[in-house]
């Protein structure tokens, strides 16, 4: 198991260009590169950034999902062609970044529907995933608590009708959501969890790993135990640090976490 950061922890404070040479300063090797907007997206921007990273070991690509990402479901043609455009950017980003994956978010909830059309989900879901793979990336999906995503029941619905389907598991949005994260780890394959996203919290205010309450040792055996060997992400807000030794502090704190689990 790999631990590691996403660059979703610098939003607004670095340029995607400068985060690598900041997270090789904090001795991390493991990332999820976010991209913020559409000029991000733009092959000459993504090939320039793709000459930063050197030997940073990226797995998972992550656009700002609400620019786009949606209107891919829309019923209009058109509406969904040009959607469709910018997904292909942002799959052509994890091709040259090296990922393996694309934390893909989808649809949006803001009506709190609980009934979903599984069938024409998994079938827009097939035919994302047939785009991604001609560039070489899965598709992950990530449980984002705005989303269709948000429980366990989805994932669990969406997982068995599409097999080429990833799950990438936020801690953040699990909570937020009402669940324990370990409620999505018992509805998703092991072998087809891409990440797993961490953050702390203490007395109901989200925090940087090691400065809340939340037991990452337990996490991390529960890992073990189920045999997940996803990456292990730092992201959080950049309202939590005031500088960037607290963020390579946290990172730390993790990385001894994880050693204290595996060398019991």
């Amino acid at each position: 198991m790999k631990i590691g950061l996403s660059t979703s922890t610098f939003f607004n404070t670095v340029a995607a260009e400068n985060v690598f040479d900041i997270m090789r300063k904090m001795r991390v090797d493991t990332a999820e590169v976010c991209l913020n907007t559409f000029s991000d997206y733009e092959k000459a921007y993504v090939d320039n950034l793709a000459q930063f990273r050197a030997g940073m070991d990226v797995v998972a690509v992550s656009p700002l999902s609400t620019q786009f990402e949606p209107q891919l479901f829309s019923p209009n043609m058109r509406v969904r062609a040009d959607a469709e455009l910018i997904f292909r950017k942002v799959c052509y980003a994890c091709f040259a970044l090296g990922a393996k994956f694309y934390t893909f978010r989808g649809p949006i909830n803001l009506t709190g529907e609980k009934d979903f059309d599984y069938l024409r989900l998994s079938q827009r879901f097939a035919q994302l995933s047939d785009i991604a793979a001609t560039y070489g990336v899965i598709l992950s999906l990530k449980n984002m608590r705005w989303s269709y995503a948000a429980t366990p029941d989805f994932f669990k619905k969406i997982l068995e009708r599409c097999p080429r389907l990833f799950a990438g598991i936020s801690l953040h949005h699990a909570e937020i959501a009402g669940y324990d994260i370990r409620e999505f780890l018992d509805v998703c394959p092991p072998q087809r969890i891409s990440i797993v996203e961490v953050q702390d919290h203490n007395k109901g205010e989200w925090c940087l790993p090691g400065r809340g309450k939340y037991r990452f040792d337990k996490l991390f055996s529960d890992l073990e135990r189920r045999k997940i060997n996803a990456a292990v992400l730092l992201a959080a807000g950049s309202d939590t640090y005031t500088d960037f030794v607290q963020v390579r502090d946290a990172f730390e704190y993790l990385v001894s976490e994880y050693r204290g689990v595996i060398q019991k």
